[in-house]
């Protein structure tokens, strides 16, 4: 059965790839945000750095062995905590699920927003009910990060919390994936933005009360 939670976990994280008054967003505190590493061309330092990285991998195993999957919040408790639609842009009707596999179950609501120019924004809220698979993903991927000429993929901790962002140049499409409180994974996606776009949307939210949920 594990192996087949990883494989589920692995297609959500491929999927991401992809009301309120209007209030202005609340940018996340930089101060509170921790970025991945990039392993050193120098092969001492990477050394090192590897050796650091084992241990924490070493940690996050005994923390996800001791995850016990739960019942998920029903997805009408979610849907409260999307987003408003930021500045200039509509709304569309949101959606959610809760979903049964095997003895695993899981809630999710989504809601898109768009501007008549094309740009798009798309604000995921998925409770993994402590399905380890989901943490264990994102936990890993926030130690390390990656950038080159065609954008980056690094990962972050914002508020203690563990994810990925994402930005690709050529398309300016950003994303931000933050898993928060061990279960509830936020995932924000948007094309034709700047660089710190999807952060602002994930501070407009109430991570405060998302946190609470269980």
């Amino acid at each position: 059965m594990r192996k087949y939670i990883v494989f589920f976990a692995a297609l959500f994280l491929a999927g991401c790839n992809r009301a309120a008054p209007v209030q202005p967003p609340v940018p996340v505190n930089k101060d509170k945000v921790v970025e991945g590493e990039e392993i050193s061309k120098n092969p001492f330092k990477a050394i090192d750095q590897v050796g650091k990285l084992a241990e924490k991998m070493a940690a996050l195993q005994k923390e996800i062995e001791a995850m016990k999957p739960v019942d998920p919040v029903p997805f009408d408790k979610l849907l409260p905590l999307l987003p408003a639609a930021p500045a200039g842009y509509k709304g569309e009707e949101p959606t959610g699920e809760t979903v049964e596999f095997g003895e695993f179950k899981h809630s999710m609501v989504e809601r898109r927003y768009a501007m008549d120019e094309g740009k798009t924004v798309s604000v995921k809220i998925h409770d993994a009910a402590n399905i380890s698979a989901f943490y264990a993903a994102v936990a890993a991927w926030s130690m390390l990060k990656r950038e080159g000429t065609d954008g980056y993929e690094k990962g972050v901790t914002i508020d203690g919390n563990p994810g990925v962002e994402k930005y690709q140049k050529a398309t300016q499409t950003g994303q931000l994936t933050v898993m928060v409180a061990k279960r509830h994974l936020v995932d924000i996606e948007a094309n034709g933005v700047p660089q710190d776009f999807v952060r602002k949307v994930y501070g407009s939210m109430d991570l405060k009360k998302l946190s609470s949920l269980k």
